[in-house]
This record gives structure tokens, C-alpha cells and sequence, in this order.
């Protein structure tokens, strides 16, 4: 079998997806899209080298990827894009213009399957409509905005999925949830179960060929007796860091705990009342997510709202536990009390309690280390599991 995985953005989740259905003997072929504007997708950045719109040439990708990440993906094709990405008239017919080459290269090359990861506003659309006549599918690793407030170029391409009858593939039971539920509030036709199926993702591999800076590594184990509860990634309100700032302050009245939040936006909270903290506001790159999963204590994600994280599977390859809310992403992932605390309240006292059981049980973390390594080995979370899942949903 012969498929294109076309991923917009989430490579960290793509790439292992690519090589173990390699690693099954189907002929993949992958293809890495950037947008101009932010030319860093994590896996490969290219901001300190932009890159023009198209692809980029062979040599420029294999020196950014690296000896390690080359080999990991030997045994499949990898080729990058660079697209517009513009918004407005200004950049319409740009847009269009590389949406149809990407599609004409696509389509000459007579994939049986093509499996569109995530999407991209007004770009993806294009692409999506562009290559409506092949055997398409459709990965969603969201499905309607956190606020609510969904735009309405990704409206347009959930529509489109039931219009054209696309196979799609959720990440969550929520998401799929949320998916049929806006399907059937605009089409009465009889829904066909076999077009939609929840096939986990697993841990990110990738990160293993990232090197952690030495005088970090050093930091971190000199720095032992304070224990650091981290919180990463972009910085937005409903990821409820201002829950996690006023538990860190219950919990430092009775002992000592240092806060790391790092991450790009716009802070919507302030440390006042902090005894000690570390505030990285900006894009984090792969060897500084590392660094700090190394040397943390835990991961805490307050979030408000959440169908599906990729937190979990950044953190969980270094055997770290996440205290999170009590969302269907994260409880769907994280086992109460087994691979991390789950808690039902959304309020600071709440998260400081489950915070502090697990900042003062050493033997409890371990325990949790242990739990995280056995889960992902075997069984529904294993990437070679979901291989042979993807597949048998391409050939049905």
C-alpha cells in the first residue's frame, strides 16, 4: 500500500505515526507542511533559516533533521512544504496557487490513500477541496475551538468532511463525540459508523534525538531538595495557570516549591505572592522542553477545557507525572493514582493538595515512572498497535 501522510503542524504525533506503519510494510511517504509565518513545527525548525514557499530542498532538510531523526525515518520518504498562509485577499491567490501544487504533486504520484493531518484555516480548505476526488483521510486533533468560538474556515472543512463523506480519525472519544454531534446538527442523512473511528496517538519518540544542554543536565541534579512543578506551552486562558499560581502559593506556606511556566502568549496572570519561580515567555524550543521535563518534579495542567493534549505524550517518555483536571483529554490518557492525579475540582486548593501528595511521596512518583513505561509498550497506546489500527481503517 502506498499513502501520503500530509501533517500540518503536528509532527511530534506524525512522524512515529509514519515510521511504524513503515516499520508494516506499507510505502509511506511524508509530507511536513510549515506555514511562512512560523516556520517552527518542533520536530524541525527552520526560523533561524526561513525557508521560501515550496519545498524544501533535500539537503537543507536532512542537515535541520539530523543524523538521529534521518535514520529513525529511513525507511519512509520525507519531503517538506512551506505555504502562504496568508489571511485576507492580499495572499488569496498565493495561497491557491501553492494548494494546487501541493495537490498536483499528490495526485500525480497515485496514492492509494491520503491522510490529512490536522488543518490549516483557509490553506487546508484549499488542499482539501483540491484533492476531494482521492481516497482521502482526515486525522482532526481538534474538532471545535476551546472558547467556542470555532473560525469559519475550520467550520467550512467540518463541514465539508460530511459533505464529501471523508473517513475521519479522532484522537479522543470526547472529540469524536463532539464531531458527530455537529454532524448531525447539519445533515439528516444515516450516519455511517465505519466513515469515523477514536485511534489513540502514543509518545512523542522524537524527542529522544534531542540533546539536553550539559549545564542544565548539571542544574538538575544539584538541584534535588526543591521540588519544581512545571507547567509548558502556549500560553492561553484556558489552560488555567492562574489556578496553578495560587496553588503553588497554598502549598509553599507549609514547604518549599519552585514554579516553572514557559511558554509563548500573552499572560493573562501574575506571580505577585510567589516565593520562587521561573517565567519563560516565549516559544519553547525541542532541547529546552527536555531540559525541563528533566528537571521538574511533575506537570500540571489546570486546563478549563481540553478534548485532546499532547502534553501527556511529551512529558510521559521521561517518566514524569502529570497532575491534571478532570477533562475527558486528560482522563481519557492519564490514569488517576496509576500514571498521574486527575482532579475533579477547578480550584487552587484542590490542585495544591494533589500537587503536594505527589511532591512529598517520592516512592509514589517512582511507582508512577514505572506504571508509565509498562503502559505504552503493549495494548492501545503502542505505536504498533495504532499502526495496525490506521491501517485496517485505510483498507476498509
Amino acid at each position: 500500500m502506498k499513502i501520503a501522510l500530509v501533517s500540518f503542524y503536528c509532527l511530534d504525533s506524525t512522524m512515529p505515526l509514519a515510521k511504524h506503519l513503515a516499520d508494516e510494510n506499507v510505502d509511506v511517504h511524508l509530507y511536513g507542511l510549515m506555514p511562512q509565518f512560523n516556520q517552527n513545527v518542533f520536530v524541525i525548525d527552520f526560523t533561524n533559516n526561513r525557508q521560501p514557499n515550496g519545498f524544501i530542498k533535500s539537503d537543507i532538510l536532512t542537515q535541520k533533521m539530523g543524523k538521529g531523526l534521518c535514520n529513525y525515518l529511513s525507511v519512509l520518504t520525507t519531503k517538506f512544504f512551506i505555504f502562504p498562509a496568508g489571511s485576507g485577499k492580499r495572499y488569496l491567490f498565493s495561497d491557491i496557487y501553492y494548494a494546487w501544487r501541493l495537490s498536483r504533486h499528490l495526485i500525480r504520484r497515485k496514492f492509494e490513500v491520503i491522510h490529512l493531518i490536522h488543518t490549516s484555516g483557509r490553506f487546508s480548505l484549499m488542499v482539501m477541496y483540491l484533492l476531494r476526488n482521492q481516497h482521502l483521510i482526515q486525522t482532526l486533533h481538534e474538532v471545535t475551538a476551546h472558547t467556542g468560538d470555532t473560525d469559519s474556515d475550520n467550520l467550512t472543512t467540518l463541514k465539508n468532511l460530511v459533505k464529501y463523506e471523508i473517513p475521519v480519525i479522532f484522537h479522543s472519544l470526547i472529540s469524536k463525540e463532539r464531531f458527530l454531534a455537529f454532524r448531525s446538527s447539519i445533515s439528516s442523512k444515516p450516519l455511517n459508523n465505519d466513515l469515523y473511528k477514536m485511534i489513540r496517538f502514543s509518545l512523542y519518540e522524537t524527542y529522544d534525538f534531542f540533546s539536553s544542554n550539559e549545564k542544565n543536565e548539571k542544574e538538575q541534579t544539584t538541584n534535588r531538595t526543591i521540588p519544581i512543578v512545571l507547567h509548558f506551552g502556549r500560553i492561553v486562558p484556558y489552560k488555567g495557570i492562574d489556578i496553578l499560581i495560587d496553588a503553588v502559593k497554598i502549598i509553599q506556606k507549609t514547604q518549599k516549591v519552585h514554579l516553572i511556566v514557559a511558554g509563548g502568549g500573552d499572560p493573562y496572570f501574575n506571580f505577585d505572592g510567589v516565593d520562587s519561580y521561573e517565567f519563560i515567555n516565549n516559544t519553547i524550543s525541542n532541547e529546552e522542553i527536555i531540559n525541563l521535563i528533566k528537571k521538574c518534579t511533575l506537570v500540571v495542567c489546570p486546563y478549563r477545557s481540553a478534548s485532546q493534549s499532547g502534553i501527556p505524550m511529551t512529558v510521559f517518555p521521561f517518566q514524569k507525572p502529570i497532575v491534571a483536571s478532570n477533562m475527558d483529554g486528560f482522563k481519557e490518557v492519564i490514569e488517576h493514582n496509576i500514571t498521574g492525579l486527575i482532579v475533579d475540582k477547578m480550584d487552587a486548593a484542590s490542585f495544591a493538595h494533589a500537587i503536594d501528595k505527589l511532591i512529598m511521596n517520592e516512592d509514589l512518583r517512582q511507582k508512577m515512572a514505572n506504571n508509565i513505561k509498562n503502559k505504552f509498550v503493549k495494548g492501545e497506546f503502542s505505536w504498533e498497535n495504532i499502526a495496525k489500527e490506521t491501517i485496517s481503517f485505510y483498507l476498509q
